[in-house]
């Protein structure tokens, strides 16, 4: 997981779904679908860890949009920004 700090999204918390050199794909399920994740640079997104200060990560067979959509909501009581 991971919170955007620049752009039209920043704030918005989301998944990294991928990462290639400087750049990590990024979507939310909603304005970023996981069809089509949003490229951004590494600089502009911090990672958010949870209770132990581990990053937290997806670990899951299918992600859907509406999955992705429910696990962020669920997680974001779970975290420290």
């Amino acid at each position: 997981m991971a919170r955007s700090l620049a752009g039209r999204d920043a704030g918005i918390i989301c998944l990294i779904l991928r990462e290639e050199d400087e750049n990590v794909f990024i979507a939310d399920g909603r304005d970023r679908r996981v069809e089509t994740p949003k490229k951004k640079n590494r600089k502009h997104v911090r990672l958010i860890t949870g209770e132990n200060g581990e990053p937290i990560r997806f670990s899951g067979e299918a992600l859907t949009n509406r999955f992705l959509r429910n696990w962020l909501r669920e997680q974001a009581g779970r975290v420290q920004v």
